[in-house]
């Protein structure tokens, strides 16, 4: 018992005494020991034990709830905070305190709920802070805007959009797009499966107007849409322009084919084709004469009339249509072409006065050539121009009226007595009008206007003859530049001829030589070609030797940049020792400029040539550079860092790190090699080659010690060992237990606790050997052992000789081969003091049921009892009669009633009432059954029993029943408070009933009326619906060994699928994992977590996924 004794004064020592009263009197007094008056403070603290990683998630609309405690002497005052700000409490958002909580609470939370709360607890000891993250998922806003028409159609359209700014606090799925055609109202849903944000809508009706609009959506659903502005599905162009005038470029008297120049706007679509008109000069109809499109500038019209006159016009077509047509072209009569006349020539020039003669065209057209037009055209820029007004006869005509000293052109144009006209003739040459000047000109043999080809040795000679007036002078050049005369070259000039002559010819010799010849009426040039063949020049260098080992290497060089005027036939490679004289031949006929040089000897010193081959001979070698024969890597250098990360009885798992130079070469095996450290020698441990850098070593002794060394091996051979390795001991890995469960005080008395625990989950892989209980004054830190040093072997402790009514801590460590394990604090600070346990009895089965006996017998009932302070046992009938012919025996452990020589009038029910400080007892009987009826679904519901027995009903039991099986199976393996169950676990298809039994305090009551038969269906699924066997969707990097280093947190996220919900469980080494490892498991995925792993935590994690329909597991390898 206690009581509060109020208004006393601090740092006053007070002496307290209690006496008893009872209906004789007070006892005598019990006086407490002097007790000083002080407050007892302590820091405020938050306990985030039950907030995981301090993070709630809660979605849109739920109700968020986060009760924290808070403890702290005096009681802190607490304040909230969100994202640094003082939190504002709204209807929505309000929070409380309790004695020992406090509670934030926000209703139909929403996104910007979302943020960092902290919770700041004051008192006079001092202030603490900390933070929880509450994070508020919800469907998407709407996508960013506005949606972009990036392409349209008449049959399509391309549209665009951003992501969303608010995607609800989780990513992204997918996006719906959805069309409407603005003559309507309803939405068509185009695709609900597009991840990108871009999309290409097909299916248009040409010309219609549409809207569409977007809407993002992610595991919680689809947010708001975005509707884009109305557009038509059509071309975004417009037709052609028109074409221009086309005019006729050729024609017959059955045939005319037109040409006509591009559109000025193509309707900003390309061309892809023309359609033709005609029509008779005399005619007002159009005719189409193009059957297809026409894609090229020009048609040829056929099927005309001989003598008809015909005009044309053009349209264009692109992807919009057909434009507008181009003007007619001129008409034009339908008759064959006369051929042009010849090039006119001129027989007589003077300072003003130019005459000219031609030939008659090769075809008149099919009538008489009637004429000639003559044009003429100053130079070197002018127009042509009609040069005679009267029609001309004859084939020559004198041009008068010409300036003195300028150039000019003329051409000739036939006409027949149909009225057709030719083509011009073609320009003459250029004519100066001045007295007695011509212009010079070059006549050579036929030979010398081809090239000229001769042997390397020979000699040519060209020779030339030259006209003009006056004298013209001549110059010789190569390559821009003047010859002159040599011993080789010779040059010979008079006043017509001129000779070059060249003696013992060479490669270099060959090349263009120019004659010009120039007076006062112009100049004329003559170009010879001359080539002289030889053989090729030196490789292209400079000679490249690589790849160089002991016994080959590669060379590689370029073609010749001088072939010898044919083409290169084949390569020669030789090869000499630097120490010789010698070349020896490596190679021939080869037609690439690469070769690999084998059979050398190591450590000879080599020296290379390559020349090419053409049909001419062998040319001048490339030599290459001194080279010593000999392997360019060497061995590695040595691993580091040997460590070993698993160790079990008769393995361990070495890893290392790879050596900082592989020597040139890759590294083609490692040698992994152990010591016993009672041993003396090293002994290699892989018999195959080793190319990771991790190694499991087996058949190791059991605890013996062991150390290790790799050697790295590549092309040169075995690099030096590593350092070598810590010994390490094989035996199965031992750790420290882990802390004992559900510490708890099981009884006090005014000198002594009595307290119960127990057996830690984790052992640590080694047998508890104990325990030890250690005890510390509350404000102390100094804790004391009061078990004996080897510990206790029971899970109970009773402490002794305690000062009555002080308050103390207590914590229970474990205790195995490794050490003490983590210590468990019993909760609060337990006080020595008498413990008041209200009566209680233990009734037999037998007395719970009717007790039948017969007449003259003797009738006993014997019922346990306790109860501190000791209970007060009184028997009577159920009418409140006392029983005056039994014997009542009650003692401090039990009460019994004996009734002999019983009669029926000793029938009835007898009641049994223990009494200690006003805790009533009272024993009447078992409930009833619960009213029904069940009702016949799934969720099984029914009503509280009539009578409960006397005693609060405590849980109900449910029971099943097969109509193929005979017995009642219970459905619920916890008590159910509420009046409601869902069974689950049924057989699909299977007729079930079912019935439900109360329970008090003395036992189970009878079942209810049973519900009818029916079939059952796996509630998880709509009838009809397939189940779906459990997956797990294992990233490819998981799949291979995990790496991590030590201090960080492992991280392993899975997604997993299934229909039912698979069951998931997490297992390391065949074994449980670890107590501080954190499991997170949802409908679509399971997380594990471990913060700040060591190489303890390496090892092989398995997850499975369990449902109705199968089973998956996986296996994840993990190396710290």
């Amino acid at each position: 018992m206690d009581f509060i004794v109020k208004n006393l004064n601090e740092n006053e020592q007070y002496i307290f005494r209690v006496m008893a009263v009872n209906h004789s009197g007070r006892s005598g007094p019990c006086e407490s020991k002097p007790v000083t008056i002080k407050e007892t403070i302590t820091m405020p603290e938050f306990d985030l034990r039950g907030i995981c990683q301090k993070i709630v998630i809660a979605r849109a609309g739920d109700e968020i709830k986060v009760e924290i405690p808070v403890m702290g002497r005096p009681k802190p005052t607490v304040s909230w905070t969100k994202d640094g700000q003082h939190l504002k409490i709204t209807p929505r958002i309000i929070t409380e305190r309790t004695a020992t909580t406090s509670i934030l609470n926000i209703t139909e939370c929403i996104r910007s709920d979302t943020g960092h709360y902290g919770m700041t607890g004051k008192n006079i000891v001092g202030s603490v802070t900390d933070t929880i993250i509450v994070k508020v998922h919800d469907v998407p806003g709407p996508p960013k805007g506005p949606i972009k028409i990036d392409e349209i159609s008449r049959t399509y359209g391309v549209i665009s959009w951003g992501t969303p700014e608010n995607d609800g606090g989780v990513p992204i799925n997918n996006y719906i797009v959805e069309l409407r055609e603005t003559t309507g109202t309803s939405w068509v849903e185009l695709t609900s499966s597009v991840i990108r944000t871009i999309f290409k809508a097909t299916r248009l009706k040409t010309g219609a107007e549409y809207q569409f609009r977007v809407k993002a959506k992610n595991r919680y659903g689809a947010g708001q849409p975005i509707i884009s502005e109305s557009v038509v599905a059509a071309y975004p162009f417009k037709p052609p322009g028109p074409p221009s005038t086309p005019k006729v470029v050729a024609f017959t008297k059955d045939t005319m084919t037109i040409g006509w120049n591009e559109p000025v706007s193509d309707g900003g679509s390309e061309v892809i084709g023309y359609h033709i008109e005609r029509k008779e000069r005399s005619s007002i109809l159009w005719q189409k004469i193009s059957k297809s499109m026409v894609r090229d500038n020009q048609f040829k019209s056929s099927g005309l009339e001989d003598g008809v006159a015909y005009e044309f016009r053009i349209t264009a077509e692109n992807m919009a249509g057909i434009g507008k047509p181009s003007k007619a072209s001129e008409a034009m009569l339908a008759l064959d072409p006369v051929d042009p006349p010849g090039q006119p020539e001129p027989i007589f020039v003077s300072k003003n006065i130019v005459t000219i003669q031609w030939t008659k065209p090769e075809y008149d057209g099919g009538f008489k050539i009637t004429g000639y037009v003559v044009e003429k055209r100053d130079l070197p820029a002018g127009r042509w121009m009609r040069a005679n007004f009267t029609n001309i006869i004859e084939t020559t005509f004198t041009v008068s009226g010409l300036t003195q000293n300028e150039a000019y052109e003329f051409r000739v144009l036939a006409k027949n007595a149909a009225g057709s006209v030719s083509e011009p003739s073609e320009p003459s040459d250029p004519i100066t009008c001045t007295d007695d000047i011509v212009e010079p000109r070059i006549m050579v043999d036929a030979k010398f206007k081809d090239v000229i080809l001769l042997k390397a040795g020979e000699n040519f000679k060209l020779d030339a003859d030259v006209a003009g007036q006056p004298l013209p002078s001549m110059v010789w050049t190569k390559g821009g530049k003047d010859i002159e005369n040599t011993m080789k070259l010779t040059i010979k000039m008079t006043d017509l001829t001129t000779t070059l002559i060249n003696k013992d010819s060479l490669r270099r010799d060959g090349g263009e030589f120019v004659l010009t010849a120039t007076n006062v009426g112009g100049f004329a040039k003559h170009i010879f070609n001359v080539k002289v063949l030889d053989r090729p020049g030196p490789p292209g260098g400079p000679l490249v030797v690589s790849d160089i080992t002991s016994d080959n290497c590669i060379l590689e060089w370029a073609p010749p940049a001088d072939d010898g005027g044919a083409e290169i036939d084949h390569y020669v490679i030789e090869k000499r020792e630097s120490s010789r004289l010698a070349w020896t031949n490596s190679a021939s006929g080869l037609t690439d400029t690469q070769f690999k040089v084998n059979k050398l000897l190591k450590g000879n010193e080599y020296i290379f040539r390559v020349m090419a081959v053409n049909k001419y001979g062998v040319g001048e070698p490339l030599e290459s550079v001194p080279t010593i024969a000999n392997n360019p890597w060497v061995p590695a250098d040595p691993p580091k860092d040997p460590e070993v990360t698993i160790i079990t009885k008769d393995s361990m798992i070495l890893m290392w790190k790879a050596p900082e130079y592989d020597g040139g070469t890759p590294i083609t095996n490692y040698n992994i090699e152990r010591k016993d450290k009672i041993g003396l020698r090293w002994v290699k441990c892989n018999k195959k080659k080793v190319k990771d850098l991790q190694f499991k070593v087996t058949g190791l002794l059991v605890t013996h010690e062991y150390e290790f060394r790799i050697l790295a091996e590549n092309a040169a051979g075995l690099s030096l060992p590593s350092n070598s390795s810590p010994f390490y001991k094989a035996t199965d890995t031992l750790y420290e237990p882990g802390p004992p469960g559900n510490p708890r005080v099981v009884d006090t008395t005014k000198s002594s606790i009595t307290i119960a625990w127990n057996k830690p989950n984790y052992d640590g892989g080694s047998e508890i050997t104990g325990y030890i209980v250690e005890t510390c004054v509350p404000g102390e830190e100094e804790w004391t052992i009061v078990t004996p040093p080897g510990g206790l072997m029971g899970t109970s402790f009773t402490l002794m000789n305690l000062e009555e009514d002080k308050e103390c801590m207590i914590q229970v460590s474990a205790v195995n081969s490794e050490g003490i394990g983590e210590e468990a604090t019993i909760p609060g600070t337990p006080r020595a003091q008498d413990r008041l346990l209200p009566p209680e009895f233990d009734l037999d089965a037998e007395l719970k049921k009717v007790v039948n006996i017969r007449a003259c017998n003797t009738l006993r009932l014997f019922v346990p009892i306790r109860g501190r302070p000791s209970p007060e046992a009184k028997w009577t009938k159920e009418d409140g009669e006392p029983i005056s012919r039994a014997t009542i025996e009650s003692t401090t452990s039990y009460t019994s009633l004996v009734v002999e020589n019983v009669n029926r009038f000793d029938s009835g029910k007898y009641v049994l009432t223990i009494e200690n400080m006003k805790i009533n007892v009272v024993v009447l009987d078992k409930p009833g059954a619960p009213q029904g009826p069940i009702s016949d679904s799934m969720v099984i519901t029914w009503e509280a029993p009539g009578y409960d027995g006397g005693s609060n009903i405590i849980g109900y039991i449910i029971e099943k029943h097969d109509k193929e099986g005979v017995r009642w199976t219970r459905c619920n393996r916890k008590t159910v408070t509420d009046l409601t169950y869902k069974v689950t676990g049924l057989m699909e298809s299977h007729i079930y009933e079912f019935r439900v039994l109360a329970e008090n305090v003395s036992g189970v009551g009878e079942p209810s009326s049973p519900t009818v038969f029916y079939k059952a269906l796996d509630p998880i699924f709509r009838p009809g619906e397939k189940i779906e066997e459990p997956d797990l969707d294992i990233d490819p990097d998981l799949r291979k060994v995990v790496n991590i280093k030590a201090g960080c947190s492992l991280r392993l996220f899975i997604p997993i699928r299934g229909r039912p919900q698979p069951e998931v469980k997490w297992g390391k080494d065949e074994g449980p994992i670890k107590e501080n490892a954190q499991v997170e498991v949802t409908s679509s995925y399971t997380s594990l977590v471990i913060d700040n792993v060591n190489r303890f935590d390496s090892g092989k994690y398995t997850v499975s996924a369990e449902n109705a329909s199968g089973e998956k597991s996986a296996l994840i390898s993990v190396r710290v």
